[in-house]
């Protein structure tokens, strides 16, 4: 069963915790660097942070705006109380413009940048001059807000990247409604696990579609998948409550039979192939080529995908009889 998505954090407890870390930094900052003065609007930055945090975990959207303007009021009295305009600490404002934009939706982000306009008119109640240049101190602050947002496109261009690859890889089969390649190692990896700990063995059945690909070129797409779709439905029902059936590519099914052995796992190969053989599905008659492995008789995941699909080949050599798989206990 494949795990549940986690709920992504609403963006103002987002934040929140991002802010709490920011003034957390610039007050050690502005302490290490002697500027004693930036300390006081800096640790209230903090305290307002921490409450912020309380808010938005139980109130999201209450206040989220307002925290932002006093965050750019304590980065401002912060700034203005030290080197104004041409101090190092006004090296903080991308981190601060960073926070308030990453992960906010778009059309939040005039409130989140808008309040960034205190800041010059702070420093410039302290400072009139603005360093001595008013003109390029407005430009600075500007390019150094405007870097911040630009970093944080980037930050979440990369997750929404990440998700629409993701989306290519389909995890399960459309024409079948079998789980894909994809859950397979993981519910493999799952499955001979609870084997060691339960002591039972854990079979792999390869079941092989012959002469697929001529009845794709023969019948067309449509009716290829129905008959597929057809075999998808028998394997299911020999998977049993605790197996599971995967179609690996379009003429390839995987049984996983958590608690056969090896030759019970051909045995139920051998019953399917059978069923499927003996009946008509989508109008046609179809035959499969089977191979088997199991676990731990090989101890490695891989290595019995890779036997039982080797089996299922059509120039594979016949099964050499097997005996019972060891109890794990003693494979150990």
């Amino acid at each position: 069963m494949s795990r549940p998505a986690r709920r992504r954090p609403d963006p103002a407890l987002l934040r929140a915790r991002y802010r709490t870390l920011f003034f957390l930094c610039f007050t050690l900052l502005a302490a290490a660097l002697g500027d004693r003065a930036a300390v006081a609007p800096a640790m209230a930055g903090v305290l307002l942070s921490v409450y912020s945090i309380r808010v938005a975990s139980t109130r999201p959207d209450e206040l989220a705006h307002t925290f932002v303007v006093l965050d750019w009021a304590c980065l401002g009295i912060a700034l203005a109380v030290t080197g104004g305009a041409g101090g190092w600490l006004l090296a903080a404002v991308p981190f601060l413009a960073f926070g308030q934009v990453a992960g906010a939706p778009r059309e939040h982000w005039p409130f989140l940048v808008g309040p960034s306009l205190l800041l010059p008119v702070i420093l410039a109640i302290a400072d009139p001059t603005l360093g001595g240049s008013r003109g390029g101190a407005l430009v600075r602050i500007a390019l150094l807000v405007a870097g911040g947002c630009v970093a944080a496109t980037r930050v979440r261009r990369r997750p929404a990247q990440r998700r629409r690859r993701e989306a290519h890889v389909a995890k399960v089969d459309p024409g079948t409604g079998l789980w894909t390649a994809v859950r397979l190692p993981g519910f493999l990896e799952q499955a001979a696990a609870s084997a060691l700990e339960q002591h039972q063995p854990c079979s792999v059945v390869y079941l092989r579609l012959e002469h697929f690909g001529d009845s794709r070129d023969f019948l067309g797409v449509q009716d290829s998948e129905a008959l597929a779709r057809g075999v998808a439905r028998r394997a299911e029902r020999h998977a049993g409550r605790d197996g599971r059936a995967f179609r690996v590519c379009p003429d390839g099914i995987v049984l996983v039979l958590p608690g056969l052995s090896l030759a019970e796992a051909r045995e139920a190969a051998a019953s399917l192939s059978r069923e499927v053989s003996g009946t008509l599905i989508a109008g046609r008659r179809q035959t499969l080529a089977t191979g088997a492995a199991s676990f731990p008789t090989l101890r490695d995941i891989e290595d019995v995908l890779a036997a039982a699909r080797a089996e299922a080949l059509p120039d594979a050599p016949l099964p050499v009889a097997v005996g019972e798989t060891l109890p794990l206990a003693a494979t150990r």
